[in-house]
Formats: C-alpha cells, structure tokens, sequence
C-alpha cells in the first residue's frame, strides 16, 4: 500500500455536524478569501483518550500547518494558549479561556492509538456562540495521520468558506536537493513529506500527475534522450512511454486519463501530438514550421491550450482537443509561455516576460488578465491547486529556485520549500483519492 494512500481509512460527518449554511456568530462574513481580513482560530492538541497523546499534538501542528497556508486563517501561537488538551464536549471547553486570547473559532478533539491502529475525532466550535460548527472522524493506520489532519483542515475551509480547501493533495516538482542530478520528488503542499520518485542521477524535468493521483510523467535523459516516462510515487515502478528520437517534453493526461498530450520533436521543430497510455501516436494535432509546446488540457477534455510562436514570439493559444481551430488568447506582452489550465476551468495561468518573468492569470470568461507576482526574481511554471484558488510556482526571489504558493489574487504568497534545493516545474495534483 502507497504510504499516502487512504485505503483503510474511514472518514465520517459525526452525528449532529452542524451543516454549512448555519449562522457562525462572529465567525460568519468574516471568511473573504487569502490577504483578507484572516479569521483567528486556535487548534488545540487533541486530548489523549488512550496512547494518543503524541499523535494528538501531530494532528493539530498539520492542521494548524495548512490553515495558515491557505491565507484564510491567523492560527494563534500554541505557547499562549490558556487551557490545555479537552474532550470536545462543550460542556468541558472553557470558551472565555479562548476569547480572552482573541480566538473567534477553536479546534478540539481527541487521538486514541493501539499499536499502528490510530482513531480521531476533531471539531471546530464558534467560540462566541460556544456551539460545534462541523467535526470528523478518522481511523486507520497510524501513518496517515498527517493525511488525516491535511483533510480536516480542508474540512475546516469548507465549513468557513463553503468549499472544501486543497491540502489533502501533493506537489511533484525537479530539483537538486539531493546532488548535481536533477530527480523528481513528490511532497505534501505542507511540506511535512517529501520523497523522490526517480534517482537516477542524470537530468529529469517537467514532472505532470495522472487523474488518479497515482502516477507521475516527466521527461528523463536517462536513456541518453529526452524520453518520456511514468513512474508510481514510490519509484518502483517506472515505464517508457515515448522515446522518438529528439524531445519528447510536457506530456500532460487528459482528464479521463486515456491520452497524452506532449510536444515532439520531429525534423528539428516541435509539434503537439496525442498519445495512448503506452506512447502509441493517436494524432498530430499541429502541424507548421513554428514551435508548438507546453500543452494543457482544460478540464472537460474538450480544449488544449498550448504555446506557439506562429505571430513570431511565444503566445498561448487554445485549439479543440483534435486540433482544429486554434486561436491566440493572449494580447499583452511579447514573450508568453507556461500555460496551466484551472480545474474551474476559468482561468490559465501563463509566464509572461516582463522585466524578469512573472505569473499571471487570464480569465476566458472577461479576457481580464491579473498579475500575481511582481518585483521578486523570477517566477515560472505555475500550477494551479485542485480548488482553482491558488497556484504553486517556482521563483529565485530568495535566491536559487523554490517553491511558492499564491492565491490567484496575488495578495498571499508563502514559501513552500526552501532555496538553495534548485526546485523547479512544481505540478499540483488532484486530491487524494
């Protein structure tokens, strides 16, 4: 079993769970969205009901981890808190004790561990009206217990925000961490786990998640050509899907995972071409003497929006799925690459070249393009999170290349891995199935 997987976890709504639309006191209208106003909240360690003790303490640092993340929330420092790990029993939380340090929401529950076998119950109250907003209930191995507070905290975001957050998904991304190679790695958005799919010291770049969150595609020079490969996140299982001779770079699934969309190189210039799973050639989708790369899938399966230097200059351009009627969709700027396509399917955010490179985003309902970074190195391959509100992007503005997450607003942007690894070509999964 993939240590990530939920299989043989059991997640249930508890009896009772006040449901979304209910009035939250003076918690309700506060939550806009990340760089607004954020709602304080504490999350307490979860009381220890029987050998849970330390798992309770895990729960709450991964909960209160991914809170802060997502820019909705100002998690309370835990030295300051009042009182200490409580069943989450109204009755039993004294709601004056987290008013007093500002809170407007508090999470209680408790962890009970036998062996490897791990059960938690987490709620989260309104503080003011001292009543339960929502809560879950987890069971299973022990170590998929930050899986577990991953998922309620985005929970959490669905009772406050009406829409479940995207924490309880991974990031692939290329870096050089562990040496002069360039190797894929996989980690929570959180950064609390971290694992490398390949390891075999050459270069290996442009890293794409299938559907099922179960497989990655890179390209890899391990073969002495930019091949295409899959590889399981563990690593263990690693096919060669295309190898014609020349580039075979940015294969991206279609949303029903049954083709591959990638650029291939031919005769020196590089075309859009599907695939089958096993890198049989379905149909050229391009076909001019200009470069044509970086294809995404919108996420009906219907569009392909892909980069083309047919005007003379990198643009985006959008095509049907079988190549017919391409058309640009960027007008500002000379110099526009890295096209990533929104699950809402509202927005693609591009790299547009602008005294350095910077993300934007462009809206295909109003063609209203926003720029989300600015000013701070150089900020490339954006990926959006499997919610649509934020992206994950590689940038040097700490120095050598790390990873960052911003809402599509721009206003929250954190650092999500450190400099110095080289971390580039970040791709945001799905959620976890």
């Amino acid at each position: 079993m993939r240590r990530y997987s939920w299989i043989g976890l059991v997640a249930s709504a508890l009896v009772g769970m006040v449901g979304v639309g209910v009035a939250l006191g003076q918690v309700t209208g506060r939550i806009v969205g990340p760089g607004a106003t954020r709602l304080e909240i504490a999350v307490s360690p979860l009381a220890d009901t029987g050998g849970g003790k330390e798992a309770g303490a895990r729960f709450a640092e991964v909960v209160a981890r991914n809170l802060s993340l997502s820019g909705y929330f100002r998690v309370l420092d835990s030295k300051a808190y009042i009182e200490g790990p409580t069943p989450a029993d109204p009755s039993q939380i004294n709601f004056a004790n987290w008013s007093v340090l500002g809170a407007k929401a508090v999470i209680k529950g408790t962890a009970t561990q036998s062996g490897n076998t791990l059960s938690v119950e987490a709620r989260l109250f309104d503080v003011a009206q001292r009543s339960q907003v929502g809560g879950e209930r987890y069971s299973g191995d022990a170590d998929l217990l930050p899986q577990m507070g991953r998922r309620f905290a985005d929970k959490v975001m669905e009772y406050l925000t009406g829409e479940r957050g995207p924490f309880d998904s991974r990031i692939a991304f290329a870096s050089r961490r562990g040496g002069r190679a360039k190797e894929i790695l996989v980690m929570s958005v959180d950064g609390f786990d971290v694992s490398m799919v390949t390891n075999n010291r050459t270069i290996n770049i442009a890293p794409s998640w299938s559907p099922d969150v179960a497989t990655v595609l890179f390209t890899s020079f391990m073969d002495g050509n930019p091949s295409l490969y899959r590889a399981d996140v563990t690593g263990r299982s690693l096919q060669r899907i295309s190898s014609a001779r020349g580039l075979n770079l940015g294969g991206r699934w279609s949303p029903d995972g049954r083709m591959i969309a990638i650029s291939l190189e031919r005769g020196g210039n590089s075309d859009i071409f599907l695939l089958d799973g096993e890198g049989h050639v379905l149909k050229q989708l391009t076909n001019g003497p200009e470069i044509d790369v970086s294809p995404t899938w919108s996420p009906d399966g219907r569009q392909i929006a892909f980069v083309s230097a047919r005007t003379g200059s990198p643009q985006i351009y959008v095509m049907a799925a079988d190549g017919s009627a391409p058309r640009r969709i960027t007008s500002q700027g000379s110099y526009n690459t890295s096209p990533n396509w929104s699950p809402k399917g509202d927005l693609i955010a591009y790299v547009s070249r602008d005294q350095g490179f910077n993300v934007f985003t462009l809206s295909l309902k109003t063609n209203q393009v926003r720029q989300l970074t600015g000013g701070q190195g150089n900020n490339e391959d954006p990926s959006f999170s499997p919610d649509g509100r934020y992206v994950v992007f590689s940038s040097t503005r700490v120095g050598r290349p790390a990873l960052f997450l911003a809402d599509t607003a721009g206003e929250h942007q954190v650092q999500l891995t450190r400099s110095g690894g080289d971390d580039t070509s970040p791709s945001w999964s799905m959620r976890l199935p």
